[in-house]
């Protein structure tokens, strides 16, 4: 227990890195969606802009919500032990490798680049590349319940 007792506070100091770097990109976000603000600015070019600040704000959200898990499972070692049995489980294994594996977050982390790059350019590719997003999300749930309910 030992060793996942450091694998976890391993993940406590990388989440707690990404999260200030991702605080810092929300808050320039926030500062630069203002800024491009005119008074020609459609509706569309308001939502590409803020499309990828909302995204980062999730983003932020999820990542300490699970410092806070990790934190808790570090004080509670009946939570610790929950946690490295779910984690390790052969049945959960084995859904996260049939329906989402390591290419579906691949793919998920360059579409959210790709709108976050497009959404400075061009309001057309970054809308449609939030909807390629939207679906590839909503197929990778699917499939992680179809697996879930099938096993």
């Amino acid at each position: 227990m030992d060793v996942y007792k450091k694998t976890i506070k391993n993940r406590v100091i990388m989440l707690a890195f990404c999260t200030v770097i991702s605080i810092a990109i929300v808050y320039i976000g926030i500062h630069f969606a203002d800024k491009a603000e005119t008074a020609a600015s459609t509706y569309f070019d308001g939502f590409s802009r803020g499309f990828p600040v909302g995204l980062f704000s999730g983003f932020c959200f999820l990542m300490l919500f699970l410092i806070v898990r990790y934190i808790k499972a570090l004080t509670n070692e009946a939570f610790l032990k929950k946690m490295f049995v779910a984690e390790n489980d052969e049945r959960k294994k084995f859904i996260r490798q049939s329906a989402m594996g390591k290419s579906f977050f691949f793919t998920i982390g360059v579409l959210v680049v790709g709108v976050t790059v497009a959404s400075f350019y061009n309001t057309l590719i970054s809308i449609t590349l939030a909807a390629v997003l939207s679906i590839h999300v909503f197929a990778g749930v699917f499939f992680k319940l179809y697996y879930f309910l099938k096993y």
